[in-house]
């Protein structure tokens, strides 16, 4: 495992001529193994109100995913909250207040990602007891019923836009609730109530605000892609500094490690998701 401290950095009380002829006798990875109270400090920018993915009491499903993580590779976990626009990979991801931002999409600019770690899609959610079955955008139906959806510029609400919807939509997490959270569970809330028909919102909120809601509420994933060729889904993947390919490294071999922790949490939010490739560890992890 690679490290991210030296000897020099070790407290004076372990740098004993006793202790140094120890720690050179093994292996580097078997001393900080050995030596808990030596792990180094992880900080994460998220999210103080981002359910599902995160919030202030680490309730969020991406909160347990970076514990997770952060556990395996000897890490303590530590938080700089900021509320998750565009402002947080300048103000804080290159200005050094974090190192890594958990849960954003692939394909970010000015940064370096992990692999995706899991890939959801966008989702139909209405009442179970409604008469239709809507799986995709041009479902005629949908020109008869009250849509919700997230911001602008989602790729939901361009779907909704080049049919000819956008005067359909009713409620809109822009304008419900006071911060993200509020906002995604009212926007599900509000077809629960029956204030509008059909939400289609991405499939984290779907899923684990629609298993909330009484009545019963059906989640169906749209289709991966719509015209012309734009991806109905995000890829998540960890985000972090141009020059950290060494942290990069370690949390992609733990991603490998505890892929199957990962979508138990998953699973237990109700995540939606879409296949991807399982990874390996990296040729140096599979060293004896």
């Amino acid at each position: 495992m690679k490290q991210f401290f030296r000897r020099d950095d070790w407290p004076k009380a372990a740098r004993s001529a006793a202790t140094f002829a120890l720690a050179t006798a093994v292996s580097s990875s078997f001393w900080i193994a050995a030596q808990p109270s030596m792990a180094w400090e992880l900080r994460a920018c998220a999210d103080p109100a981002g359910m599902p993915q995160t919030n202030r009491e680490s309730e969020g499903y991406e909160n347990k995913i970076i514990e997770i993580l952060a556990e395996d590779i000897g890490a303590e976990l530590t938080y700089q909250w900021w509320t998750l626009t565009t402002t947080v990979i300048p103000q804080q991801l290159r200005e050094g207040n974090c190192d890594i931002v958990i849960g954003g999409p692939d394909g970010g600019n000015g940064v370096i990602s992990t692999i995706a770690y899991y890939r959801s899609p966008y989702a139909f959610v209405y009442r179970a007891d409604e008469d239709y079955e809507i799986a995709t955008y041009d479902d005629p139906i949908l020109k008869d019923l009250r849509l919700a959806t997230t911001v602008e510029g989602t790729s939901s609400h361009l779907a909704l836009s080049r049919r000819g919807l956008l005067d359909h939509i009713t409620t809109s997490a822009q304008a419900a609730g006071t911060n993200s959270s509020d906002r995604f569970a009212d926007l599900i809330a509000s077809v629960a109530r029956g204030d509008t028909d059909v939400a289609v919102p991405w499939g984290p909120v779907a899923g684990y605000y629609a298993a909330q809601q009484d009545p019963p509420l059906t989640v169906v994933p749209v289709p991966e892609f719509d015209i012309p060729f734009t991806p109905m889904y995000h890829s998540i993947v960890i985000a972090l500094r141009p020059g950290d390919e060494e942290l990069r490294d370690l949390l992609d071999d733990a991603l490998a490690r505890r892929w199957d922790d990962i979508y138990a949490v998953l699973e237990e939010y109700n995540v939606p998701t879409l296949p991807l490739p399982r990874p390996s560890v990296s040729i140096e992890e599979q060293q004896p």
